[in-house]
C-alpha cells in the first residue's frame, strides 16, 4: 500500500517504514535525516521504544506499511518529530482498531495530542473495514480523556486504573 503523509493546520504524521525502524533500533536517526526531519533526546519516547520491535517484526513480514502500524507526528514549521499516533495492529474481524498516542513532555498542553488523533480519526473514516475505533487511558490522565472526549471517543467503561474509549463509525 502506498501511503501518503497526512497533514493537519500544524502537523504532519508521517508513516513509519521498516527502514526508519530499523534505524531508530539501532539508534541512528539517518533515515529521519533523509526526511528532512530532526528528533532530539525525547523521541522516541519509551511508549515508543516499547512497540519499535514489534513495528519492526510486522514491517519486515508486510513489507509496506498498511498504516495500522504508526505514524510521527512532526511540526511543520520545524520539522521536529514531537511524538506518535498509531494502532495496536490491523482492525480485527469485527472492523474494530484500538489507537493509541503519546506527545513529547515539552510540547504537551499544546493541542497536538488532539490534532493529531483528529487527522488520524479523519483517515479512519476512509477504510472501509474500520466500523469501531477503541482507545484506553489511564484514569490519573486527565489531559489525554479530554483528547478523547473532544474527537468524539465514548466512554465505555473504566477499571482500577484505564478509562475505556470507543468511537462507532456511522455507515455509509
Amino acid at each position: 500500500m502506498d501511503l501518503s503523509n497526512i497533514h493537519s493546520e500544524r502537523l504532519l504524521l508521517v508513516p513509519v517504514t521498516l527502514q526508519i525502524t530499523r534505524t531508530l533500533l539501532d539508534n541512528n536517526k539517518s533515515e529521519l535525516e533523509k526526511l528532512s526531519l530532526n528528533s532530539d533526546d525525547q523521541w522516541p519516547t519509551v511508549d515508543t521504544w516499547d512497540i519499535l520491535p514489534i513495528i519492526n517484526d510486522t514491517l519486515k513480514r508486510d513489507k509496506e506499511p498498511s498504516g495500522f502500524e504508526f505514524w510521527m507526528i512532526v511540526k511543520k514549521e520545524t520539522r521536529q518529530v514531537i511524538g506518535d499516533i498509531g494502532f495496536h495492529g490491523k482492525p480485527n474481524e469485527k472492523g474494530e482498531v484500538t489507537v493509541g498516542y503519546g506527545i513529547i513532555g515539552t510540547e504537551r498542553g499544546k493541542g497536538y495530542g488532539y490534532e493529531a488523533l483528529n487527522a488520524i480519526m479523519k483517515w479512519l473514516k476512509t477504510k472501509d473495514i474500520v466500523k469501531i475505533v477503541k482507545a484506553d487511558c489511564l484514569i490519573t490522565n486527565v489531559p489525554s480523556a479530554q483528547i478523547l472526549k473532544k474527537a468524539g471517543m465514548k466512554e465505555t467503561g473504566r477499571d482500577l486504573e484505564n478509562i475505556y474509549w470507543e468511537y462507532v463509525k456511522e455507515e455509509k
